[in-house]
């Protein structure tokens, strides 16, 4: 099939979503599809900015966005001018059905797309104008009859990082519009379909979940683990306290005498200890390399709402020790994730985490290290191509 694939921030902006966007666009091209991307132009000033993140053989049309975005983009080129450009996001922001990057859609009238252009339609958040680009391609008669999936990385009202509560009716007004004229809609969280599809029943029928792709599968050395050996944990993912809590985390592996390399941004200042070292948001690349190293990969579940990080799927492509810290509706996740026999499971509280450390210490949990082939970038675009779900 020639697919046209959409997702209005870049792949070069280090994002969970662009890595799950980087890997389901391989696995459609590994099935041998014809993919086009359409995306806004990268900034290498960005301070997300990952060039390893693009696929370089990838038919890729960059648009220009003007306005606010422009102007953004001169921000991050003169630093003096950040302040004022954070105070004029978080403004509008409490303004906007849609994000920032909701001008892609002007560009809608210049494309030269009609129903015999593409076999199917991708869109893929987030961002949300993702969506609205393909919407603004119906409303102009671009593509009336081809196939348009929704991949929703977050739901749209309901999405937990959203602070403006009083614009929720026109949110749920413009989710409604999308999942009407969506062919399927597809969410990456269990728990969040069950929520959508109460909250839209009358679009029930078309919603379905399919998990996270990871990038690529691998498989590193096997070291032998005792309760003598000093094994290394690290956590990759922001951490911003309303969303996550990783002060058990950094508690108990002070405390157990293991060693932790936290990596991502957050609104919290925690202090590298002579067993935990702090970054802030790295490259994708240089995750990979901190993987390499480490005995066991962290995840830590949200406090709240649906959503499931996208690193433990990247991390399910392993045969590291995965140790899946759950918080919130911890029972749904537990529920989801079990029956793929691969995760140590814990509480996110000081002393769970310290007993499951205890415990992988012990070579008890050594034969779940093996790589979730049901998360293969083939795998689940496979998932996605099945218009019936």
């Amino acid at each position: 099939m020639k697919i046209l694939y959409v997702v209005s921030r870049p792949l070069q902006v280090n994002t969970s979503a662009s890595i799950r966007n980087r890997a389901t666009i391989d696995g459609l091209i590994e099935l041998g599809h014809d993919v086009n991307l359409i995306t806004t132009e990268f900034d290498k000033n960005h301070a997300s900015y990952d060039s390893t993140l693009a696929n370089q053989k990838l038919n890729t049309t960059y648009l220009k966005l003007r306005g606010l975005q422009s102007a953004a983009k001169i921000g991050r080129k003169y630093k003096f001018l950040q302040p004022l450009k954070s105070l004029i996001y978080r403004l509008l922001s409490q303004l906007e059905v849609y994000d920032n990057l909701k001008g892609i859609v002007s560009h809608v009238p210049t494309l030269q797309v009609d129903d015999n252009t593409y076999d199917l339609v991708i869109t893929s958040s987030d961002p949300k104008s993702s969506h609205l680009f393909v919407l603004e391609m119906l409303k102009q008669n671009k593509i009336k009859n081809t196939p348009w999936i929704q991949i929703w990385g977050d739901p749209f009202a309901t999405d937990i990082s959203r602070k403006n509560k009083f614009m929720m009716s026109h949110i749920q007004k413009e989710e409604k519009k999308l999942l009407h004229y969506a062919t399927k809609v597809i969410y990456v969280s269990k728990p969040t379909l069950l929520e959508q599809k109460k909250l839209y029943t009358k679009y029930a029928n078309k919603m379905f979940y399919v998990p996270i792709p990871y990038v690529e599968e691998k498989m590193y050395p096997v070291k032998p683990v005792d309760r003598n050996t000093k094994i290394s944990l690290i956590y990759c993912g922001d951490y911003t306290s309303s969303i996550r809590n990783i002060q058990p985390l950094y508690d108990a592996v002070n405390e157990a005498g293991v060693q932790l390399t936290i990596c991502g941004g957050s609104d919290i200042n925690l202090k590298s200890t002579q067993n935990i070292t702090i970054y802030p948001r790295v490259s994708f690349e240089k995750t990979k390399e901190f993987e390499k190293e480490a005995d066991v990969l962290v995840h830590v579940s949200n406090l709240r709402g649906t959503q499931i990080p996208g690193k433990v799927y990247q991390y399910s492509g392993t045969n590291k020790t995965i140790l899946f810290v759950l918080d919130g509706d911890k029972e749904i996740l537990k529920e989801t994730f079990e029956p793929y026999n691969r995760y140590v499971f814990c509480e996110n509280t000081k002393e769970s985490i310290i007993h499951a450390i205890m415990d992988i210490k012990s070579g008890k949990y050594q034969q779940l290290n093996n790589p979730v082939k049901a998360f293969s970038a083939v795998s689940i675009t496979k998932s996605i191509l099945q218009m019936e779900g």
